[in-house]
């Protein structure tokens, strides 16, 4: 048996065991943010991502992954031209959505 290669390359990528291989996560609520992201200055594009991220259900949360206040501010910033201010808010949403979804680090016990 051939021991593990080092993973390279973006550390939002997360990985599982799948079939015997180390894969990707496919997370489509992440794939989504990120063209969200991605397109900003197309607004009714984000205004349906984000409508569809916010039917998605966030069990650690017990809300949508998009809450309709966060879906409103990104919209309501890009109507009024702030492309930055909805980046950055859709950012920190993004990291932080990220952070529920890893497991806490646990350290020894004893």
């Amino acid at each position: 048996m051939t021991s593990p290669e080092p993973v390279s390359g973006d550390p939002d990528e997360r990985l599982v065991f799948r079939r015997g291989k180390l894969r990707k996560r496919e997370d489509d609520e992440v794939r989504m943010m990120r063209e969200a992201l991605a397109n900003l200055a197309d607004v009714p594009r984000v205004k349906g991502i984000l409508l569809e991220l916010s039917r998605f259900y966030n069990p650690v949360t017990n809300a949508a992954v998009v809450g309709p206040d966060v879906r409103r501010r990104v919209i309501a910033l890009l109507e009024e031209g702030d492309r930055d201010g909805a980046h950055t808010l859709l950012q920190a949403h993004l990291e932080q959505y990220l952070k529920l979804a890893d497991p806490p680090a646990t350290g020894p016990t004893d």
